[in-house]
């Protein structure tokens, strides 16, 4: 098996928390607000809860065989040909997530900053920087992640607080939105915004135990509600909601807005500065995790031989899309209003498997739980 080392619990929250708010540099703050009105920041909050109660019952499923990553629990509750089949699809879907979210990026740099790059080039740049950190492994991108992280918060509290003399609070109202049953439908349905939370499932043991796998997910969880709730709310009270749900992103569009003198003004290069380290924190992470996945299934000891192959595999994702309007549409709809049908209900069928045919694990003294 892979040699992941491990890492500490303040690394696990940082890398967790950059992967489930990242998307809040690019337009999942504005698809919210176009969903639900002024009651887009507190909508996101029923997400989170969602996510919390799927990712809790996977919590069980994990707790049933302790000591056991989800590809070791697919092998043992369904056997080995069904437990591949399942492992694999997480496969594919963490290179699916590498391969748009680096188009999203690489249509937002287009759109802001690199008008006439090519493309590919951005995309060979950024995927040569995955292919750095991938190789190194999760130990690697874990102690980055957590420097990173704290460079990230502190970018996001300026981009948030020095606009602050153009909030409105008048903006916020009516704080019904769309009326209460769109806030509770679409909150639910956008629980896959949050669903990334299930690969700590794969590395739990690099985590060191069930306990910090529960108190990692549940904090990053937290942190990424509060982060991502706070930018919409920001959105909201600057823009109001017509045009907060048209703007691309809106932490950019936050940042573009700041005037205090001839002297202080166009911060949009912290904005840009922590927008490519938490991508690429990201990306790494599920680019790593699509590898290791596939070496894991196999029984393959060593992953760097199979980093190419996926960097292929991921370049051609990014290929998919033809327009950002198919990128936001299609691509990023799917992965944040119905991924939660393929990460939490395939762990929770095994869950209600491994109960019916009374599947368990075993403790450190050998003894069944």
């Amino acid at each position: 098996m892979i040699k992941e080392g491990k890492i500490g619990t303040m690394e696990a929250i940082s890398i967790s928390t950059i992967f489930l708010t990242t998307k809040a540099f690019y337009i999942n703050p504005g698809t919210v607000i176009k969903l639900t009105g002024t009651a887009g920041w507190y909508t996101t909050q029923i997400s989170v809860l969602g996510s919390v109660l799927l990712f809790m019952i996977v919590y069980l499923l994990m707790k049933r065989f302790p000591g056991n990553d989800l590809i070791n629990i697919f092998d043992i509750v369904t056997g080995r040909f069904l437990g591949k089949i399942f492992s694999l699809i997480f496969c594919g879907f963490f290179v699916y997530y590498s391969g748009i979210s680096i188009r999203e990026f690489v249509e937002m740099i287009k759109a802001y900053i690199l008008p006439y790059t090519p493309p590919s080039a951005i995309i060979f740049l950024f995927i040569g920087v995955v292919l750095a950190y991938a190789y190194v492994g999760l130990e690697g991108i874990a102690r980055m992640g957590y420097i990173s992280f704290i460079v990230i918060l502190i970018g996001l509290i300026l981009i948030l607080v020095l606009p602050s003399p153009y909030y409105e609070i008048d903006n916020i109202f009516p704080m019904g939105g769309y009326g209460l049953g769109a806030s509770i439908q679409y909150g639910l349905l956008r629980t896959s915004a949050y669903s990334e939370v299930i690969f700590l499932a794969f590395i739990v043991k690099p985590l060191q135990g069930i306990k910090n796998f529960k108190k990692v997910g549940l904090l990053s969880l937290l942190f990424a509600g509060i982060i991502i709730g706070t930018i919409i709310l920001c959105s909201l009270l600057a823009f109001e909601y017509p045009q907060g749900g048209e703007n691309l992103s809106a932490l950019f569009q936050l940042s573009r807005i700041v005037y205090f003198s001839r002297f202080f003004q166009r911060i949009e290069t912290i904005f840009i500065f922590i927008w490519v380290m938490a991508s690429v924190i990201t990306v790494s992470l599920t680019f790593y995790l699509s590898v290791s996945t596939f070496c894991k299934t196999f029984r393959i000891s060593k992953h760097r031989p199979y980093l190419l192959p996926f960097a292929f595999f991921t370049f051609l994702v990014t290929l998919l899309p033809e327009n950002i309007s198919e990128i936001v549409q299609v691509h990023t709809n799917f992965l944040r209003s119905y991924s939660m049908f393929i990460v939490y209900l395939i762990p929770i069928l095994v869950l209600l498997i491994a109960i019916i045919r009374g599947k368990k694990g075993v403790n450190k003294e050998g003894e069944k739980v």
